[in-house]
C-alpha cells in the first residue's frame, strides 16, 4: 500500500519534496496558499538565479512541471491546514480551501512554507514608499523579469543606481540581528545584471560587510573588475530628494572617515529575509517550535535539520533561516527522504 504524506508550501522546497515522494511512489497532497506554484521565485518573477545565472523560469518551471503532471500529486490551490491532530503514528488534517473542507490521513508531514521579504517601510530612514525610485530587491527582480528596468517615476532608463546591503538584517533597531545570508550575493548578481544588459547605467553597492559567502566570492571580483560596479563600505543615514528628480544616499564612508551625498536615479534596498508569515499559525496548529527570530525550529540543526520537535513532521527550506534557493531544493529533498523513512518505519 502506497504511503500518504502532507507538503505544505509549493515553492522551492516544497516542490521538489513532492516530485521526490512522488518518483518513489507516494501519494502527494500539496497544500499552497496562493493560487499558483513556485512560492517567491514565481510571485516576485526572479529572472536569473545565482551562481550559474540559469533563468529561474526554467529551474522553478521544470519543478512546477514535474509536480503538476505527476499522477499521485494531488495539489490544494489557495488552501491552508484549519486542523491538525496526531492519530497515533499518523496525523489527521483537515485542508480547506473555496470549494469547502477535507479531512485526509497522513503517515507523515513536510512544512517548506519559505519566508517573507523585510519591509523597508519599517526603516523610515531609507524612504520606501515614500519615493517612487527608492525599490527593494524584489522589485528589481520583479523588473528584470518582465524586461522592464525603468525608473518608477517617469518610466526612463537610470542613468546611476545605487544598491544598499542589510537592509532589515543585522539591524538590532529596525530589523533583525540576523544575517540574511543571500542578500549580499543577490545585489551584487543583480548589478552585474545591470551593467551587462545596461552598460551606461553607473552602479553602486553600499555594504557594511560583502559576505558573498562560499564560492560566490568570485561574483563580488567579477563585479568590480569586469563590469566596474563601484563598491562602498558606508552606512546609509537618510535617503533624501534630490535636484534633477534625484534620490540622494547621505552616508558615511567608512574607510575613508568621511560623510558622503550622492545623487541617483533609483536606490535598491537589499531586503532581509523573515520567517514566512504561515509560521506562527503552523507552529501553533502543528505543535512545532519557533526559534527567536520566528523561523520554524529544526530538533537539532546539526544532528537532525530536517526534523522539527514533533516526530514525522519534518522541516525544508527557508521556512528554518535564510538560504538560497539550490539550497532550498536540496532540502525539500532530504526532507521528503525523511519523511518517506518516517511513513515506510510506521506503516
Amino acid at each position: 500500500m502506497s504511503e500518504n504524506i502532507l507538503v505544505i508550501g509549493g515553492g522551492p522546497a516544497g516542490l521538489n519534496a513532492a516530485v521526490m515522494l512522488s518518483e518513489l511512489g507516494v501519494n502527494v497532497a500539496l497544500v499552497e496558499r496562493d493560487s499558483f506554484l513556485g512560492g517567491n521565485p514565481k510571485k516576485f518573477k526572479y529572472k536569473f538565479l545565482f551562481p550559474d545565472m540559469q533563468p529561474a523560469d526554467n529551474v522553478i518551471g521544470e519543478l512546477i512541471k514535474k509536480t503538476e503532471s505527476g499522477g499521485n500529486i494531488k495539489v490544494y490551490y489557495s488552501s491552508e491546514i484549519s486542523d491538525f491532530k496526531v492519530n497515533g503514528k499518523k496525523f489527521d488534517a483537515v485542508i480547506k480551501s473555496a470549494s469547502g473542507s477535507e479531512t485526509k490521513t497522513f503517515d507523515s508531514v513536510i512544512v517548506a512554507t519559505g519566508f517573507e521579504h523585510f519591509d523597508p517601510a519599517r526603516d523610515a530612514k531609507y524612504s520606501y514608499q515614500l519615493f517612487d525610485d527608492v525599490i527593494d530587491i524584489k522589485d528589481l527582480e520583479r523588473m528584470m523579469g518582465e524586461n522592464n528596468f525603468v525608473r518608477p517615476s517617469n518610466g526612463k532608463p537610470p542613468k546611476k543606481v545605487a544598491f544598499i546591503l542589510c537592509v532589515g538584517s543585522r539591524d538590532r533597531h529596525v530589523g533583525n540581528q540576523y544575517c540574511s545570508r543571500v542578500c549580499c550575493t543577490v545585489s551584487v548578481k543583480q548589478a552585474i545584471e545591470m551593467r551587462e544588459h545596461f552598460p551606461d547605467c553607473e552602479a553602486y553597492i553600499f555594504y557594511m560587510d560583502i559576505r558573498t559567502y562560499g564560492f560566490f566570492e568570485d561574483l563580488y571580483w567579477k563585479a568590480m573588475e569586469e563590469h566596474d560596479v563601484q563598491i562602498v563600505k558606508g552606512r546609509i543615514a537618510e535617503i533624501t530628494s534630490g535636484p534633477d528628480n534625484t534620490v540622494v544616499c547621505k552616508g558615511e564612508d567608512t574607510l575613508l572617515r568621511g560623510p558622503f551625498e550622492i545623487p541617483f536615479d533609483m536606490v535598491v534596498l537589499a531586503s532581509g529575509m523573515e520567517g514566512g508569515p504561515q509560521s506562527p499559525e503552523i507552529s501553533s496548529k502543528l505543535g512545532i517550535e519557533l526559534d527567536e527570530h520566528g523561523f520554524l525550529k529544526p530538533e537539532n540543526v546539526t544532528l537532525s535539520p530536517f526534523k522539527s520537535n514533533k516526530p514525522g513532521v519534518f522541516l525544508a527550506g527557508a521556512c528554518t533561516g535564510p538560504k538560497a534557493i539550490s539550497d532550498s531544493i536540496t532540502e525539500g529533498a532530504a526532507a521528503a527522504m525523511n519523511a518517506y523513512t518516517y511513513a515506510v518505519k510506521n506503516r
